[in-house]
């Protein structure tokens, strides 16, 4: 057995035992479960995607071993899956003119069909749902929301439980698709740099303030936003949380222009620290930069502003 082999071998081990952490219930092991995509985006970007597969199923039977049927299921689905797609596409080049002049797959539009992924699920959960007892996903996650916290804090009073219920429904789908694709491009990020650093990694790091998107991808946003503003109940839902999906890569357009705009400028640092923490606490500001974003794929911002002397941002 090679090296290579056996180091996709042991990556897909550790991903699994992250992905499966939170069965023992241990403080932290939520943390080992968002880390968990960390091992296999390692083997795959630095080794291809036949090692990012074998690791994916090695991981795909660990996680059965320790957890069953379901424990693997989501494990395929949302670590070995996702990670083989991002690999394959991000290790495709084509050269240019010439020999030396490469051209690697562009991240957004990897950024855009991981999103695109993540929307799918959610629209085969929600066809899953109409047919079940629950008649819909929104009551169907109210459900299983109400009993978890009952689990977690049976000392709670039901009202006090039902409230916090109706708080998170709204846009719970939503939210955890937003965490999903964050920390998956989070790990595939550290795991790029790591691979650098090592001069292990198959494609050169991209520069992640030049970010551009197909122009298609306007449309699934403005499709699902059009659901939720036309829309009645089960559908008005389904289209609000894809909305919410569908707007992260324009967020991260988003930011790429803020960050275009700072870059040279006194204080450029101060004011991306600004911004950030304004963002931590107003809703407001990330759907701003989101739309920024949008205005900047239809109209080419980036390219009108006048470009200062450098500055490392």
């Amino acid at each position: 057995m090679s090296k290579d082999t056996l180091i996709a071998v042991g990556a897909g081990v550790l991903s699994a035992l992250a992905a499966t952490a939170f069965i023992s219930h241990t403080p932290g092991a939520m943390m080992l479960v968002y880390m968990a995509d960390l091992p296999l985006f390692m083997a795959g970007l630095a080794f291809g995607p036949q090692s990012a597969a074998l690791s994916g199923a090695v991981g795909f039977m660990i996680a059965g071993m320790l957890g069953g049927g379901l424990a693997a299921g989501i494990f395929g689905l949302m670590q070995a899956l996702p990670v083989w797609l991002v690999v394959r596409q991000m290790v495709l080049k084509r050269t240019g003119a010439s020999p030396n002049d490469v051209e690697w797959y562009p991240v957004g539009d990897m950024l855009c069909w991981l999103t695109m992924l993540v929307a799918g699920m959610l629209l085969v959960a929600t066809m899953a749902s109409l047919s079940g007892e629950h008649g819909g996903l929104s009551a169907l996650i109210s459900d299983n929301l109400d009993r978890i916290l009952q689990t977690l804090a049976p000392e709670w009073d039901p009202a006090h439980r039902t409230q916090m219920v109706d708080v998170m429904v709204p846009m719970f789908p939503g939210a955890i698709g937003i965490s999903w694709l964050v920390m998956t491009i989070l790990n595939a990020a550290v795991a790029q740099n790591v691979l650098v650093k090592l001069k292990k990694a198959i494609r050169p790091t991209p520069a992640y303030v030049d970010l551009q998107l197909p122009q298609w991808m306007s449309w699934p946003l403005i499709a699902a936003a059009a659901i939720a503003l036309l829309g009645p109940g089960e559908i008005e839902y389904t289209g609000r949380n894809l909305a919410m999906i569908l707007s992260l890569p324009f967020f991260l357009l988003g930011l790429s222009v803020a960050h275009t705009w700072v870059r040279g400028r006194p204080g450029a640092r101060m004011m991306l620290v600004a911004m950030y923490l304004v963002m931590v606490f107003s809703g407001w500001a990330t759907l701003i930069v989101a739309a920024v974003g949008l205005v900047e794929l239809w109209s080419g911002l980036r390219h009108r502003m006048a470009m200062p002397t450098d500055f490392n941002t």
